[in-house]
């Protein structure tokens, strides 16, 4: 289980509750998302993972949420903790959002009907089955990580990203145990230049920051989920130091537009390597996989970090 970076002293306040249950599209392993998140290093340490359950902080209009959510028949079951009562409007909200968090909608049986004839590659598929696409919690959250994670050792990136949460974000305690929540825009927009500068100690990363945050409402989330690729893309590099291969990741990684491989990956290519021999090419696997090819290059870093843990 892995122990949160934060804590605090304050007294807790008698908490509110509320549960119910999330279909997914089979099929769907719960436990496969425990084990990604677990490995997975830009939210290291945000989240308890274990014993077969997800407890994570997540703000929506300000306001923090504790969910925990657990495998249940045909999906998971979720408890909601929050100091404020939920109604029926702001519990719906974070239902779509954990849904789209955990990726519940995709139907990965598409994906596996091509990957079994991949006879090289289908192994990790085999390995990972029902594993659906673990995202970034929010749209600020991946692009202010794409941001801050440039040319840096992760450790530092960490620190900046962990002083942003503690300055701008909140934080709610459960059962003895604080989650702290990554910011949303309503609470990060006022952050004035020298506030950035302050929080990351970088020139680079805090003007970036500032551009981004400058940008965001332009953004429009609705519309990089939705509008062609080119477009989407085309959109977030309006961000200063939001190039292509940024604007890729954040695509993937945060609002799940798995019909592009990212391209100038090395580790990519160095494990696609490992799996295919010398000779194959990322042309091929967007040929192969179309619209499903972020898959295959999720299930591949998945598989890798299984290894890593194993070692």
């Amino acid at each position: 289980m892995l122990a949160t970076f934060y804590s605090s002293e304050a007294v807790p306040r008698p908490l509110h509750t509320r549960s119910g249950t999330l279909k997914a599209v089979e099929p769907f392993v719960f436990q496969r998302s425990v084990d990604f998140l677990e490995g997975f290093g830009p939210m290291a340490g945000e989240q308890d993972v274990g014993e077969g359950a997800i407890t994570k902080a997540m703000m929506v209009d300000g306001r923090v949420t504790v969910f925990r959510l657990r495998g249940a028949e045909g999906g998971l079951s979720y408890e909601l903790f929050s100091e404020d009562a939920l109604d029926s409007k702001m519990a719906k909200v974070l239902e779509d959002r954990i849904s789209f968090f955990l990726s519940l909608d995709d139907d990965v049986g598409q994906f596996y009907a091509i990957a079994e004839k991949d006879l090289e590659y289908y192994p990790k598929v085999r390995e990972l089955w029902g594993l659906h696409h673990v995202k970034f919690p929010s749209l600020l959250e991946i692009s202010a990580w794409a941001i801050i994670n440039q040319r840096i050792q992760r450790s530092i990136a960490l620190r900046m990203k962990r002083a942003l949460t503690e300055r701008y974000g909140g934080s709610l305690e459960v059962e003895g145990r604080t989650y702290w929540a990554f910011p949303d825009y309503s609470r990060m927009k006022d952050a004035t230049p020298r506030e950035l500068l302050s929080l990351t100690k970088n020139q680079r990363t805090a003007r970036r920051l500032g551009s981004l945050l400058e940008n965001f409402e332009e953004l429009d989330e609705d519309f990089l989920r939705t509008a062609p690729y080119a477009k989407a893309s085309e959109r977030l590099r309006k961000v200063n130091g939001i190039g292509e291969w940024s604007s890729q990741f954040i695509l993937f990684r945060g609002l799940g537009r798995i019909e592009r491989q990212q391209n100038n990956m090395k580790p990519v290519l160095r494990m696609m390597e490992e799996v295919y021999g010398p000779g194959k090419t990322l042309e091929d696997i967007n040929r192969a996989y179309g619209p499903w090819c972020g898959y295959w290059s999720l299930y591949l870093w998945g598989s890798s970090m299984a290894s890593r843990s194993v070692d």
